[in-house]
């Protein structure tokens, strides 16, 4: 039998690490919107502006974990659920496979009453997750793209400093290039006078290129904190395009899950006792069964539709879980025949 209070624990500590998912990128993105704006360019903290994303990532992965976790439980009580259904016009359902001790610990088919009891604590928590995606994937979309936004204001500014490097090392050649023609073009000693003079010009040109190569010097350095900046905060947006993505796929699992749990909801109410009826049931699963209800296409191809929305959730969340291909090399050694 489900024990709700499991789902109720993971489900509480999804909220609450999805709240503090929020604001750790909501206050990493504030503080990129203030380089976006120039501001405490010259006296940035590094350590604490990397520290501040790498929390704000360790909660947004946190969050998706849970998430992710919580999703794979209720399928799994779902397919408990599915079994016990099954279980009740065929004792050996699910045993085909069982090792001995299994087949022995095996109860008797459970009562449609308790199935649909279960099924109904299942509903209850698919709700309350729904919820918590559709609360989600609206504040990492606007997240991502404020950081997005500000990422492009300090990549713009980066550019800025790129340009006035360039132009400050033209100026730099050609200061070179009048130091080079003087020291070629210096009079004889014997004109004292104008020997005197082209030395104070030369040293005047030694001091502007001694001060352009310190405001090159300047610039490089403000490029170099520009660009550790986008670093930074690069990171901080490629995770929350991947939580959109991540919300995205166990929003769409989780909304034909619920349809497949209706669908057997209704399945087993043709086997449970009519005068238990719908006692307990909470008002958000009432919810789900009439917009279940009122859904002309709700449960048509479900098989199907829950295969590929399975493969995705996979292929996304999960890829570790994938077949490894067979290589060509591989491949022709497997079909060699023995001996």
């Amino acid at each position: 039998m489900v024990r709700p209070y499991t789902f109720d624990g993971m489900l509480d500590k999804a909220r609450t690490t999805l709240d503090d998912a929020i604001s750790g990128a909501n206050s990493a993105v504030a503080t990129l919107a203030g380089h976006d704006r120039g501001e405490r360019i010259a006296a940035i903290n590094f350590p604490v502006e990397e520290t501040l994303v790498r929390e704000a990532v360790e909660l947004l992965d946190r969050w998706k974990s849970l998430a992710l976790s919580l999703v794979k439980a209720l399928d799994h009580a779902t397919e408990q659920a599915d079994l016990q259904h099954r279980r009740l016009f065929d004792e050996k359902a699910g045993l085909e496979n069982a090792g001995l001790l299994s087949r022995k610990l095996a109860r008797g088919p459970m009562r449609p009453e308790t199935i649909i009891a279960d099924l109904d604590a299942i509903l209850h928590v698919s709700a309350e997750l729904d919820l918590l995606f559709k609360q989600a994937r609206p504040e990492f979309v606007r997240c991502f793209r404020d950081c997005e936004l500000h990422l492009e204001g300090v990549i713009e500014r980066r550019r800025k400093l790129d340009f006035d490097i360039e132009q400050v090392q033209r100026r730099a050649e050609d200061q070179a290039e009048k130091l080079t023609y003087h020291r070629r073009n210096r009079p004889s000693s014997r004109h004292a006078d104008l020997q005197s003079e082209a030395e104070a010009g030369y040293r005047d040109l030694l001091a502007e290129l001694d001060t352009i190569r310190r405001q090159e010097k300047d610039l490089q350095s403000a490029r170099m904190v520009r660009q550790r900046l986008i670093d930074i905060y690069e990171r901080l947006a490629a995770v929350l395009n991947g939580q959109i993505a991540a919300v995205s796929a166990m929003a769409a699992k989780l909304t034909v899950d619920i349809e497949q749990r209706i669908a057997l909801l209704k399945a087993l109410g043709t086997e449970a006792d009519p005068a238990s009826g719908t006692a307990g049931r909470t008002a958000t699963v009432e919810s789900l069964i009439e917009a279940f209800d009122a859904n002309v296409l709700a449960g048509h191809d479900l098989a199907v539709r829950k295969a590929h929305v399975d493969a995705v959730f996979t292929r996304r969340l999960e890829p570790h879980l994938l077949p490894v291909s067979v290589g060509p090399e591989e491949a022709a050694d497997e079909a060699q025949p023995e001996g």
